[in-house]
């Protein structure tokens, strides 16, 4: 009976244990990266059949065995929806060739490069009979089922050996290439200090290898200046990357996590890249971003125009002959191409928009003039952007490199969009604008195919690589901003907007206080203004859904900003006391260590029993350019005493310069006291002198009531002698 319990026992914890299917999924997996198709597109010229090169991985914790692959083809998209649910979502394919041997065995953790081959027509091929826009599906198998797989659109503008078919217009298509990162900047070279980044990651990005330099290297080889697909592209270039880089070529620190500072790595590296994005945007349309992309909606909400201008004052460091030497274009590109109606400050005339920002019919790509305002709109391809970013329409979209780990597809699946957009879903009066994610995140191989397949399909006349639109508002049609909810939700919050706010005035208040000094060659916009950027780095659209990170941000940016308002400050006190008398001068020397003028104010607390004059007649006192100036602070005592005076200087409209300082103080004189002191001894003298004279009256009754002797005492008293007789003396009155 125990046996059987026991049995029984065993038998019921079994069935409680969960099961686990022998798929591929379930310790069999693998990760395949595609890093090349060839040909990108199919045209007249291309060989007969498509290879596909990658690495596979296994990503699992058993060995895949008798792993085999294959290529199959899905059914041509007619739709745009349909086109997009290709590119995101799993085809069945129709076609199923038979699969080619990849490795007997790949063990855990271990990866491969792998080359898979397909004809486009005849047995165990594709079976393309023509043109269009197909999925393919990489299939990649081992003994225990499907191990991974990858899909992707392939443009055929015509069968090998045949001509293209080309549409009745070609579409005009124009590139932007944005040249953005996160901000790394924490201290500009301001004078007399050196550049400090937050981290060195920046230069890995701008050696050869690296996400930046891979970018501008492909442009570089691919489309040279002056061909079509050259004039076609249109440089977004953040202002803030330009000047890290060029404080990187001057040599640079680096913040540690534990505070502190280590030489810069990126000299030589920085140096380069710049060298060549100079050559690359030579004779190029350039158009500049916001300063440190900045969120400048959310700084339009907290009404702050002015620091929307600062932003927007970026396009003058790259046309600067120190910068790139390049006139940008009067163009923005806003965080998610969108911005609020009315927007705020002083912004460029045209708008790079995203079509779901603004009221216009569905499907369009002409640009429009913006209602209630002398600008116009440039709309973004839809099709294209979903294409070129996987993370569109999530919470990375402007946040994170994109696309994630450099993966070669969404190049391969932006040609198949556009060829798609060129031969079923052509869109008349407007132009097909590529745009990229804001960190694109390309590899250079993966760039320089989707630049080969744009100039394939320019001349398989497809497309029309043409410059970026300049429409003129008086030939457009109106129409409203439509700000979306999913880009107002991901704005920098209105706490961090404020505490940046708080920090600006103290900025802009030490600007208005300042002025050049004949000497120097140093403005006081050279110190201001990147202090100023530097605050810009706090609403980066880096920082987006991430308020943690925009804070921290802003408070690395009053470090600096510290640093400055402190080298305007009192001279120390040697410790000694000032002596006052009733009308004395103290003595107060200010030191400007700033290579310009600055006006300062006093500002000294009410102490009873003194009073200082320090207003000098209302306006501001002036301290030179890297010099000291000495002020003699008229004091009054109010009366004798120790006291301590609090002496500190501010900028014209408060912001204190430097700390406070504590002055002792000692006084001896009465001041106002002095006439009442006199009145009471006044009172006190004429009290003593009634008080005498009540005593000698009293005196004197008592003097007379004694001289009236009695008879027996006449008798009895002896006669004096004549030598001892007192006469009588007489007082003031003349009475004895």
């Amino acid at each position: 009976m125990r046996f059987l319990l026991a049995a029984l026992s065993a038998v019921l914890l079994f069935a409680m244990l969960p099961v686990m299917p022998a798929t591929a999924q379930s310790g069999s997996s693998a990760d395949f990266d595609v890093t090349k198709v060839t040909p990108s597109v199919v045209g007249e010229g291309s060989p007969g059949e498509v290879v596909v090169s990658g690495r596979l991985t296994n990503s699992g914790s058993r060995a895949l065995t008798g792993v085999q692959a294959r290529i199959e083809r899905g059914a041509p998209p007619s739709s745009e929806p349909a086109l997009q649910r290709a590119m995101s979502e799993e085809t069945d394919g129709i076609t199923q060739p038979a699969s080619s041997p990849v490795t007997d065995r790949l063990e855990p953790g271990q990866s491969m490069p792998i080359q898979i081959r397909v004809p486009l027509t005849g047995a165990n091929s594709l079976q393309l009979t023509e043109p269009g826009v197909y999925p393919l599906v990489v299939d990649i198998q081992s003994g225990r089922g499907q191990a991974a797989e990858a899909q992707f659109l392939l443009p055929v503008s015509a069968l090998p050996g045949q001509p293209p078919q080309r549409p009745a217009q070609p579409t005009p298509t124009s590139l932007v290439v944005p040249i953005v990162d996160t901000p790394r900047l924490e201290r500009e070279a301001l004078p007399g200090g050196r550049a400090v980044l937050v981290d060195d990651q920046l230069s890995t990005s701008l050696a050869p290898g690296g996400r930046l330099y891979d970018l501008v290297e492909a442009i570089s080889d691919s489309a040279r200046a002056g061909s079509s697909l050259g004039n076609a592209m249109c440089f977004a270039i953040d202002p803030d990357l330009l000047i890290t880089a060029k404080a990187m070529q001057g040599g640079y620190q680096v913040r540690q996590p534990n505070g502190t500072l280590v030489e810069g790595i990126g000299r030589s590296a920085a140096d380069l890249w710049l060298t060549k994005l100079r050559q690359a945007t030579t004779g190029r349309c350039v158009i500049s971003l916001p300063y440190a992309d900045a969120d400048v909606v959310a700084l339009g909400r907290a009404g702050l125009s002015d620091l929307v201008d600062g932003a927007m004052d970026g396009s003058q460091l790259i046309s600067a002959q120190d910068g790139l030497g390049v006139e940008p274009r009067d163009v923005m590109w806003p965080i998610e191409g969108a911005l609020p109606d009315p927007p705020v400050g002083d912004l460029p005339s045209t708008m790079l928009l995203d079509t779901r920002s603004m009221n216009i019919p569905a499907g369009s790509l002409s640009p429009v003039k913006l209602r209630g305002q002398n600008r116009t709109a440039i709309p973004i391809d839809p099709l294209l952007a979903s294409a070129l970013d996987p993370n569109r329409d999530t919470k990375q979209e402007v946040t994170e490199p994109s696309p994630p780990h450099g993966s070669g597809l969404s190049a391969q699946n932006a040609l198949g969009a556009l060829a798609f957009r060129a031969t079923n879903a052509f869109v008349p009066n407007g132009t097909s604008v590529m745009v990229p994610p804001r960190r694109w995140n390309m590899r250079a191989d993966d760039l320089r195919g989707l630049l080969t397949g744009l100039s394939k399909l320019d001349a398989d006349g497809l497309i029309r690589l043409t410059a970026l639109p300049s429409p003129n508002p008086a030939t457009l049609e109106e129409a409203e901003l439509t700000y979306p909810v999913q880009a107002g939700g991901s704005e920098i919050p209105r706490e961090v907007v404020d505490a940046l706010a708080a920090q600006n005035f103290k900025v802009g208040d030490l600007a208005r206080s300042s002025d050049a000094d004949r000497a120097q060659t140093v403005s006081p916009g050279r110190v201001t203004t990147p202090l100023r950027n530097g605050l810009l780095h706090g609403v980066s659209s880096a920082w987006r859904g991430n308020s943690g990170a925009a804070e921290d941000w802003v408070r690395r940016s009053t470090g600096p900003i510290n640093d400055m308002l402190g080298k305007v400050r009192i001279e120390e006190y040697p410790g000694t006391t000032n002596r006052l008398s009733s009308d004395s001068p103290i003595p107060v020397t200010v030191v400007n260590d700033l290579p310009f003028t600055v006006g300062i104010r006093f500002k000294i607390p009410t102490v009873p029993g003194v009073e200082v004059q320090h207003d000098f007649g209302g306006g501001l006192a002036t301290v030179p350019a890297n010099g000291r100036r000495q002020f003699m602070l008229e004091a009054s005592a109010q009366r004798a005493g120790r006291f301590m005076v609090d002496i500190s200087v501010t900028a014209e409209s408060g912001t204190p310069l430097g700390t406070t300082k504590r002055l002792p103080m000692e006084s001896t004189e009465y001041g106002a006291m002095i006439p009442w002191l006199t009145g009471i001894a006044g009172a006190v003298l004429v009290l003593m002198s009634i008080r005498r004279i009540v005593k000698k009256a009293k005196g004197r009754r008592e003097r007379k009531a004694g001289s009236q002797p009695s008879a027996d005492a006449a008798e009895t008293q002896p006669l004096a002698h004549a030598s001892t007789v007192a006469w009588p003396q007489r007082d003031a009155d003349g009475e004895v």
